[in-house]
């Protein structure tokens, strides 16, 4: 199990690699879309981010996890080039009949969208944009089956340079507004689709797996379902800010939001690209349960390691991305938005024992009341306390999120998940977070040092709570060891590309 889990860090660390350029567009851009953008228009530009979920989640049917299922199908083995074929076919043809039937209703679109038809051409970019995405995801998909997180790595690393450079350039040097954000974003999907285009190539098998597509549509059903429901968790907030507030409350809440959610681009994103095939393919393996199991420890531990940091310096953090005043406020929602993502990336582990068993339509269920209840507690809420209201909507949504759909797993594949361990880290976290609230009015040297002291104390504050097993301090100390002198980082670094 300790070689799984180090098989994993690596392929985490290499996958964070590959996926942080193409995430540090949007980061790195914060700052000059806050210099170049009214708050207002930032309230445009979310609306337009979390329109575009919708789309991918609407056209994609969540085919890229009937196509990790199959792929380790015994039945299917034999025809993984020919399922790669079809199911990448398949979504090209989705995405161009969509976009051409989408093409005189793009007023309409905007008005339903932003409130105003005056915003269709950025729609169509935006639509574009998705498509194009959506399209990537087969070889994106299958170069994390394939376990190929170098090829994704210099992929994503060429997504990134072209679409930061054309962005910049339409923004900084053509006055282009929103338009530049979508031009950078096409460019660096033609940029990755010219990287991968001979690998695809090389994978497919020009034939036509009918009766596979229609079973993978039947098994996708409730995962599609599901995942609609999901999007309306993700993205109701800022519609219902819209209808009962102003562009510019989208906007600050759209900042605050970006900005939180780096916990999730930038860690969780990365770690579950390889968890997700690991998963799979051990879910025949003895002592399968067990890893599942401490991976659900491990997994929260890191995250909310960074997610600590995230909340406990979110005003610094707001405020040093922010290039006029009027974004300052937005670090009031951090502790709901970073606390809900690490409910989220809770869910996603706990879902496994469903997703073993393909009991896909309780996964529906579980999402469709999720989403049901944030709609109602967005009602309640945004009118009372406004974003903030709709963050901690959020929060309590992904809470109850996570607990259904453990329950409902482990009426399926009963998975001994250590929560009491898990309980104390979140406590931890929490009560650590609403001290470093005490320290917001001092002055700079002190907050910060404050503050670092209190990210740092965490995991000794679960070592006096008794939380590490023998075995994990153990292992602490052998890592320590191995990394603790600068002499070493070289030697280990390099061992570490050499395993994989």
């Amino acid at each position: 199990m300790i070689a799984d889990f180090r098989k994993l860090f690596r392929q985490s660390l290499i996958y964070g690699l590959g996926t942080l350029s193409t995430k540090l567009v949007g980061f790195v851009l914060i700052p000059l879309y806050t210099q170049n953008f009214s708050i207002a228009r930032f309230g445009v530009l979310g609306l337009l981010e979390v329109s575009a979920q919708v789309v991918i989640s609407v056209f994609g049917f969540a085919l890229y996890s009937g196509f990790f299922r199959w792929y380790w199908d015994k039945n299917a083995m034999d025809k993984r080039g020919s399922l790669f074929f079809t199911i990448t076919v398949f979504q090209i043809g989705i995405a161009v009949f969509t976009y051409i039937s989408a093409l005189p209703f793009l007023g309409v679109l905007s008005k339903q969208i932003i409130g105003s038809a005056e915003y269709s051409n950025l729609v169509g970019l935006m639509l574009l944009s998705s498509l194009f995405q959506l399209i990537l995801v087969m070889p994106n998909t299958l170069l994390r089956l394939q376990e190929r997180p170098w090829l994704f790595t210099l992929a994503n690393t060429l997504q990134f340079v072209f679409s930061l450079s054309v962005t910049v350039y339409f923004i900084v040097f053509r006055q282009a507004g929103i338009e530049g954000v979508y031009y950078g974003q096409i460019t660096g999907s033609l940029a990755y689709t010219a990287v991968l285009l001979r690998y695809t190539l090389r994978n497919m098998v020009a034939k036509f797996e009918t009766r596979m597509l229609k079973e993978i549509i039947v098994f996708c059903f409730p995962l599609f379902l599901s995942g609609m429901a999901l999007v309306v968790l993700n993205v109701t907030d800022r519609f219902f800010i819209n209808h009962l507030g102003r562009l510019a409350d989208v906007g600050l809440y759209s900042y605050g939001f970006k900005l939180a959610n780096t916990l999730n681009v930038f860690l969780v994103t990365s770690v579950s690209f390889a968890i997700q095939p690991m998963i799979y393919s051990m879910m025949n393996a003895p002592g399968n349960k067990q890893f599942y199991a401490k991976l659900l420890t491990y997994y929260t531990f890191g995250t909310l390691v960074f997610a600590l940091a995230l909340m406990v310096f979110g005003m610094e953090i707001t405020k040093l991305f922010a290039k006029r005043v009027e974004y300052f406020d937005a670090w009031h929602i951090f502790p709901f938005i970073v606390f809900s993502i690490v409910f989220g990336m809770m869910k996603d582990v706990a879902v496994t024992g469903m997703n073993i068993a393909k009991k896909t339509t309780s996964i529906a269920i579980t999402v469709v009341i999720t989403a049901v209840l944030n709609l109602i507690l967005n009602m309640l809420l945004i009118p009372v306390w406004g974003n903030q209201g709709a963050a901690l909507s959020k929060l309590l949504a992904m809470m109850v999120f996570f607990i259904l759909t453990l329950y409902a797993s482990q009426k399926q594949y009963p998975i001994p998940y250590e929560l009491k361990r898990i309980s104390i880290m979140l406590v931890t976290a929490a009560l650590l977070y609403g001290v470093s609230l005490f320290f917001n009015n001092w002055n700079v040297i002190l907050r910060l040092s404050a503050k670092s002291f209190l990210v740092i104390a965490y995991p000794f504050v679960l070592y006096l709570l008794g939380f590490y097993e023998a075995v994990e301090l153990q292992m602490i100390q052998g890592f320590c060891k191995k990394w603790g002198s600068p002499r070493n980082i070289a030697a280990n670094v390099s061992q570490l590309v050499k395993k994989h």
